[in-house]
């Protein structure tokens, strides 16, 4: 009589292939970085759009880390609000939002949501010279001056304090612009009653290679005390970019306003690339200047 083992030998399971089926698909939502807008700007930013009686809608959760149209904002939420338009620093006209119009993407170009106002007043001549807008009641206006507009003899020491402040930041460490002229190409001064007076400016250094010109750009806000007006302007904050002068990131101020209930100084600031603008908010708060909140790139 013949015994036979009913269990399959070791080195038989191992020559066995076991079909191992594969787990459901399945869809992983990425949820968005909590926006860094500050509440007291209202629901969106105004930006003069392709003519004063249009605005671009900027929304607040357009951040830097989104793309424009997947920010989820409903350009209706700001339909027929009142808002505040600024020149500078000046408070030039009240409008409200008309029609709007979403935002639009192509392969190669996004676009910002747009909305049609109507003036309060009806005189379209006081709304030509607005940059930025603000829900009524949020914003006020403050004393800005340009050095555009000062004296020959005090334009020419502003740009030499500019300079002077400007050569002693930190960060100086391309050799290539040592040496060279700083050049102003935006300065204007506020005074905020209670507060320091501030100082926003734009200088460069170009080195004018014909082959290879390069830029170095620079945005500054300086302090000075309010109450010394013979002391003088002192960093307090600035950003730096380098390269080469056709690509280089261009940053301009485009306005000064006072924010929220506190009112808290706040610097608007466009950023183009050439292929591409955003927007900024620096603001003071707690006696330091810092980029409270940047918008995504929109455009071709």
């Amino acid at each position: 009589m013949l015994a036979c083992e009913s269990s399959t030998p070791a080195a038989a399971k191992k020559d066995t292939a076991v079909a191992i089926a594969p787990p459901p698909e399945s869809t992983v939502v990425t949820k968005p970085e909590p926006s860094a807008w500050d509440s007291a700007a209202g629901p969106a930013l105004f930006i003069v759009g392709s003519s004063p009686a249009e605005a671009l809608v900027i929304a607040p959760r357009s951040a830097d880390s989104t793309v424009v149209d997947s920010a989820g904002f409903d350009v209706a939420l700001v339909r027929a609000i009142q808002i505040d338009l600024f020149g500078g620093g000046k408070k030039v006209a009240v409008a409200r939002v008309g029609a709007t119009t979403g935002s639009t993407r192509s392969d190669s170009c996004r676009t910002w949501p747009t909305a049609r106002l109507r003036l309060a007043s009806g005189d379209t001549a006081a709304v030509r010279g607005w940059t930025v807008g603000f829900e009524a009641g949020h914003a006020t206006e403050t004393v800005v001056d340009s050095i555009e507009g000062l004296a020959t003899a005090d334009s020419a020491q502003l740009a030499a304090d500019i300079a002077r402040i400007a050569s002693a930041l930190p960060g100086d460490t391309s050799a290539t612009f040592r040496g060279l002229p700083f050049v102003v190409n935006k300065a204007w001064r506020a005074h905020v009653p209670g507060q320091p007076d501030v100082l926003v400016a734009v200088v460069v250094r170009n080195v004018n290679q014909e082959a290879n010109p390069r830029q170095e750009r620079i945005l500054l806000i300086a302090e000075r005390d309010s109450a010394a007006t013979r002391t003088r302007y002192s960093s307090r904050y600035s950003e730096r970019v380098v390269g080469p002068e056709e690509t280089l990131e261009s940053t301009d101020p485009i306005a000064i306003v006072l924010l929220g209930a506190d009112r808290r100084p706040t610097v608007v600031v466009t950023r183009d690339t050439g292929s591409g603008v955003s927007y900024s908010l620096i603001e003071r708060v707690a006696g330091r200047w810092q980029r409270r909140w940047a918008s995504a790139y929109a455009g071709c």
